[in-house]
Order: structure tokens, then C-alpha cells, then sequence
């Protein structure tokens, strides 16, 4: 399979793994600024109630007021999701080749998108690295110094 193929191959992956995480798609391999996004999702306020609601009861929640806190300051977040897809890690994980220039491509990306789209609402990159069939969803992968 050539590269296209495999790159398609590993955002389809990532897109039903994020479905199932209760993101919502809502933009694929749109190309701004000379750069390409991947997938384009909403992290609704659902889906963090979830993470939270798990992370309180593995103790990483120490009160329920810290509790009460943290789901009272959610709100949908964009997601800028850059997807890595590799069958080995014969050349490193594939999290890796998201370089400085590739993570500043992708800010000039989306922010042409947020305009274009005239969002406004919080955001975040991630990355969803894949080798084989292990995933590794990494939330916050780097910032926008803009």
C-alpha cells in the first residue's frame, strides 16, 4: 500500500476511535495555508464529563468540590487532530514526525479555519499516533505560541 493509502488507512482508524470516545467529526483533510488538517472534531462537554467523572474515581480527583469545580468550567473544545500512522516502530513511533514546522503548519492551518468557519470556542491540537492496532491519543500535544 503506498503512503496515501496508509495515511488514509490510519485516519480512518482514528476517526472511529474518536467516535467512540464521543467526539464528533466535523471536517476531514481540509487544506489551508499549505498544510492539510486531518480530522477537525468537537470534544463535547459530555464526553470531558466522562473523562472527569472516570479520573474522580481513580482518586487523580481528590474532593468532590474539586469535582464540582472542574465540571462547572466545561465547555465543547475544538479539536485539531493530526494523525501518524506507521505498522512498525522500526523508525521510531509515528508521534514523532509531528516536528515544529509540521506542528506550526497546523496552527496556520486552523487558524484559517477558525476564520473561514468564524468559530469561536476553545481549542487544542492532539495527536493520535497509531502502530498496527495500537492507538495513542496524546490530548494537548502541543500549543499555538501565536
Amino acid at each position: 500500500m503506498n503512503k496515501i493509502g496508509l495515511g488514509a488507512m490510519g485516519e480512518a482508524i482514528a476517526e472511529k476511535f474518536l467516535k467512540k470516545k464521543g467526539y464528533k467529526i466535523i471536517a476531514k483533510n481540509c487544506k489551508f495555508s499549505g498544510s492539510e488538517l486531518d480530522i477537525v472534531a468537537i470534544e463535547p462537554i459530555r464526553a470531558q464529563k466522562k473523562q472527569i467523572k472516570a479520573e474522580y474515581k481513580e482518586g487523580k480527583i481528590k474532593s468532590k468540590v474539586a469535582l464540582k469545580c472542574r465540571l462547572s468550567a466545561l465547555e465543547d473544545v475544538l479539536v485539531f487532530v493530526e494523525v501518524k500512522y506507521s505498522s512498525t516502530k522500526i523508525f521510531g513511533e509515528p508521534m514523532e514526525r509531528v516536528d515544529f514546522f509540521k506542528q506550526k503548519q497546523i496552527v496556520k492551518a486552523s487558524e484559517t479555519f477558525i476564520y473561514k468557519n468564524r468559530l469561536r470556542m476553545p481549542c487544542r491540537f492532539d495527536v493520535v499516533s497509531i502502530v498496527g492496532k495500537e492507538i495513542t491519543h496524546i490530548e494537548n500535544a502541543f500549543e499555538s505560541y501565536r
